[in-house]
């Protein structure tokens, strides 16, 4: 009986030989890689140019581990552009898949899939939900409104009864508006003539109500 103990004790002491080296290649390989800084083009930045941008009060950043490197890029909760006249015209070809597009105005509310922020599998108290918002932007005649994903993890705790989530299946509007993972959820409001206000990240009715007013000036 001995050897047999013997041989077990060797192949548990083998394996965990294994383990403890894979773990360490791990952390050496994650040391290894370099911390890079990013704009809000995706430009590689210096550190002090990052941490500048920081001290601004509409900047956030997203940390991400690849391959390489640990990347860390700016962006902007309230984001203002124009899309091109081509871009405009993506956008609505995308949408028209989706519903009608015959009014001034267009929300977009665009969920990402599962994250730190909305993995709470719980139903969501997020107040655009709430009948006040539901009844202005369902029942006004010059706003089109669009619930999107990305990926439907979670999102059957985000009233699917009382919104039509469609799935951004064809990503043009990712690409044009949200073009990396911003935490919890984003939005875009768009006019008839391609001017748009994003809220990148966490946001809430009031912040849609004041782009609609600024937008319909």
């Amino acid at each position: 009986s001995k050897p047999r103990n013997v041989s077990r004790n060797y192949m548990k002491n083998t394996a965990i030989t294994a383990l403890l080296l894979i773990s360490f290649n791990t952390i050496l390989y994650s040391q290894s890689k370099i911390n890079k800084y990013y704009n809000t083009n995706f430009e590689n930045i210096s550190e002090k140019e990052f941490n500048d941008f920081l001290s601004k009060d509409n900047y956030r950043y997203n940390g991400f581990e690849l391959e390489d490197q640990f990347a860390f890029i700016l962006y902007q909760r309230k984001t203002k552009g124009k899309l091109s006249a081509p871009e405009l015209e993506e956008l609505n070809k995308s949408l028209l898949k989706k519903g009608n597009i015959n009014n001034n105005i267009t929300i977009i509310i665009f969920y990402p899939g599962k994250d730190n922020c909305n993995g709470m599998e719980r139903i969501s108290t997020w107040n655009v939900f709430d009948n006040d918002y539901l009844k202005k932007v369902t029942k006004t005649n010059s706003i089109n409104h669009f619930w999107i994903y990305k990926s439907d993890e979670n999102l059957k705790y985000y009233h699917p009864k009382k919104v039509d989530w469609k799935k951004d299946d064809d990503q043009i509007i990712e690409k044009l508006f949200f073009k990396m993972h911003y935490p919890c959820a984003s939005s875009a409001v768009i006019d008839k003539d391609g001017n748009y206000i994003l809220n990148l990240g966490e946001f809430g009715k009031q912040h849609i109500w004041e782009d609609l007013k600024e937008l319909s000036k």
